[in-house]
């Protein structure tokens, strides 16, 4: 499944990463901040409404990794190190506690997916028909384990994967699998510019960057909103 850039293809995945962590941020700065001060309104749905961008793209950039990883072992284990980690400062960013058994951070969505593109690329092999079954489970893991985005998570992940070279149609399905929280569909602009090139950011630095700002970010938020509202 390889992809071809095309002349109007822009945007490196270093501009996506950036405004992933951005409209992310905003989102969440929106949810643990804006949510409870006196300017609620207009300012916290606007805040919501940005951050609707961020989760494609994550979901889109993950794909992009799967193929071009050099260590498909070590980037799921990555997923699984950051979902681990990432568990206790979301649990007090989405409901203040130590633990928050019917919410899993979206690093375990993340990982679910990866896994399942993983075994449908593997089981293709035999025959594409069998791809239904990892998908699926996939699927219906992150249900029974209330990822965050549950199986819609999981589901876009696999048609990021399937129509890869199929831009056209990948923008459609995708906005297909965005329904539900359909201001996210505009995340699909950027993805139609990509040019498929790294850009600026490199190193395992920058990479592991993106990885620790997210639980560095919720546990900053979560300290933030304890401060200034004590909650």
């Amino acid at each position: 499944m390889q992809s071809t850039a095309k002349p109007y293809a822009v945007l490196s995945s270093s501009v996506l990463k950036i405004i992933a962590i951005v409209t992310m941020f905003i989102d969440h700065f929106g949810y643990a901040i804006v949510y409870w001060s006196d300017q609620k309104i207009p300012y916290y749905q606007l805040c919501r409404d940005i951050g609707r961008i961020a989760f494609p793209l994550y979901c889109f950039m993950l794909v992009e990794g799967f193929y071009h990883t050099r260590s498909r072992p070590r980037y799921a284990g990555n997923m699984l190190a950051f979902a681990i980690l990432s568990e206790i400062p979301f649990n007090l960013f989405i409901g203040a506690r130590l633990r928050l058994p019917d919410y899993q951070n979206v690093f375990f969505t993340l990982l679910l997916g990866l896994l399942a593109i993983w075994a449908m690329e593997k089981i293709r092999e035999k025959h594409i028909l069998l791809m239904v079954f990892p998908a699926a489970l996939g699927m219906a893991a992150a249900y029974l384990l209330h990822t965050d985005y549950d199986f819609k998570g999981v589901l876009l992940i696999i048609v990021l994967y399937l129509l890869r070279s199929r831009p056209a149609l990948r923008f459609v399905c995708a906005a297909l699998c965005l329904y539900w929280e359909w201001k996210a569909i505009f995340a699909l602009i950027p993805i139609s510019l990509y040019n498929e090139k790294r850009g600026w950011m490199k190193g395992p630095v920058v990479k592991y960057f993106f990885y620790i700002f997210y639980p560095a970010h919720l546990l900053a938020l979560a300290w933030l909103r304890a401060r200034l509202f004590g909650i």
